[in-house]
């Protein structure tokens, strides 16, 4: 991860990311042309925190993955009571506290990439917004 790595999971940094989001991609008539002129540095900036967060949640993933392997293959074969079938096995892991904080954890980061995915996708769109933006201006002013 890189030094700027935050802990998205915490929900008043998540709070302060979406804030300079709200900020970063907000344009008006008075920092149109700036904000025009910074999109790839904001494009560049969220990228780095979706692929911090990317390789996140595959790391949680793989370790969701290998905590349910261990608990199945526990309840299956190593339990003093004999499960009858894999439903009754899948709701004993879904009771266990460990793995349950594993998923919790999980489920936040994907929440957190998803939410970054939208970032991306709305940097993507705003040359085309600000031209739409700067294009009405001129029509509202008689220059089309």
């Amino acid at each position: 991860m890189s030094e700027n790595t935050l802990n998205l999971l915490d929900e008043s940094t998540f709070k302060r990311l979406q804030r300079k989001v709200v900020s970063d991609l907000d344009f008006n008539d008075e920092n149109v042309l700036e904000k025009s002129t910074r999109i790839p540095t904001f494009y560049q900036r969220y990228l780095e925190l979706y692929i911090d967060e990317i390789r996140a949640l595959k790391k949680v993933s793989l370790t969701v993955d290998a905590k349910y392997g261990e608990l199945y293959k526990y309840y299956k074969y190593n339990d003093n009571h004999t499960w009858d079938n894999k439903a009754e096995i899948i709701s004993q892991i879904n009771t266990n506290k460990e793995y349950n904080e594993m998923r919790q954890e999980q489920v936040k980061r994907e929440f957190v990439v998803k939410y970054l995915e939208e970032v991306l996708d709305n940097i993507k769109r705003m040359s085309f917004s600000i031209k739409n933006f700067i294009d009405l201006k001129k029509f509202n002013a008689g220059m089309f």
